[in-house]
């Protein structure tokens, strides 16, 4: 924004107003989206709006701090919310392959929007299990709510990790991308083997369970442990303790 004035007003305020100048409605689709770059990323709500301070921060202090994807890169993001940093990604480096998985399907319809977009980029609504069955889900108006532990009506394909790797032609990663709210101890186990993926960046949730929100969130040194067992050497994105949460993986 900038109309000075704007300064002066509450935070929540003046972060309403600006989704609501920096996001538009597609005539086609119906949806609302924000522009990132030359490419637009497809949203349900206003609020759902990420500025650009946030988002440039979100990327460069955490998704990519540590490595940068360059042209010909593969990169998988198991959590792929609504495609924010996978759209920065794309403005910033061409010729990168990107799969994101997001299994929720309201997200996983914008998401698909999204990268349609974008050459080499797919979206994924199936979830990784360790048995190609049903995955249930419910509904929230804030996406992050999901991995609580309410029974699921929403019914959603599964799919293994190795099969996963198949269909999408997937022999090597160059970095893998894990952000699913506490699920990541659930989720690594189901990899098994580690072999073809050289690096890992993966956000713990060890600040919801400070908060309150329950102790299967606290999945940190469990996180840590599994990797440095699997081979790689682990470095935390900062010290501060949300900083901490953030973990990126290597392997040498």
């Amino acid at each position: 924004m900038s109309n000075p004035a704007h300064w002066f007003l509450p935070k929540k305020i003046r972060k309403t107003l600006t989704s609501f100048i920096n996001s538009s409605v597609c005539n086609k689709t119906g949806f609302l989206y924000q522009t990132v770059g030359e490419y637009r990323v497809y949203l349900r709500r206003r609020s759902e709006y990420l500025s650009v301070d946030s988002l440039n921060k979100l990327c460069t202090h955490y998704y990519y701090k540590f490595y940068m994807p360059k042209k010909d890169d593969v990169v998988v993001c198991v959590g792929a919310g609504l495609g924010h940093e996978a759209v920065w990604l794309a403005d910033k480096v061409e010729g990168i392959r990107y799969v994101g998985v997001e299994i929720q399907p309201y997200l996983y319809e914008l998401l698909s929007n999204t990268f349609s977009q974008i050459s080499r980029f797919q979206a994924c609504g199936r979830a990784i299990n360790n048995s190609n069955q049903h995955f249930l889900l419910h509904s929230a108006i804030d996406y992050t709510a999901v991995a609580t532990d309410e029974k699921g009506y929403i019914e959603v394909d599964s799919i293994i990790w190795s099969d996963f790797l198949s269909k999408y032609q997937l022999t090597n990663i160059d970095l893998l991308q894990i952000n699913i709210e506490g699920a990541e101890k659930y989720l690594l186990p189901m990899i098994e083997n580690f072999s073809n993926i050289k690096r890992i960046i993966v956000s713990a949730h060890d600040f919801r369970a400070n908060r309150g929100d329950g102790e299967h969130f606290r999945t940190r040194e469990f996180v840590k442990n599994y990797l440095i067992a699997a081979g790689y050497t682990v470095t935390h994105c900062g010290s501060k303790p949300r900083q901490m949460d953030w973990m990126f993986a290597e392997r040498h």
